[in-house]
């Protein structure tokens, strides 16, 4: 990640995915939501084969991910997460 990008997450306090070496390859953009931004956005294929690369089945990784990850509201800086078309 950029340190112009980081910066302008770090100002808003947006929140980011841990461990950051393993997740920050997995942000493909800033983005905004109804006075909120900017909030990372994270490519939902890169998280899950992280996850996958860890050791998770991939039916493990998906389950996790909804619940845990996606299912997860941790204020305004809480990360939006895209399945690009």
């Amino acid at each position: 990640m950029s340190k112009d990008m980081e910066d302008r997450l770090a100002e808003n306090e947006a929140l980011l995915m841990e461990p950051r070496e393993d997740y920050d390859d997995c942000i493909v953009g800033v983005g905004y939501r109804f006075n909120d931004g900017p909030l990372a956005v994270y490519s939902m294929p890169k998280v899950l084969k992280v996850m996958e690369d860890s050791g998770m089945e991939p039916e493990e990784a998906e389950e996790f991910f909804q619940v845990n990850t996606l299912g997860a509201w941790v204020g305004e800086g809480t990360p939006i997460f895209v399945e690009l078309i």
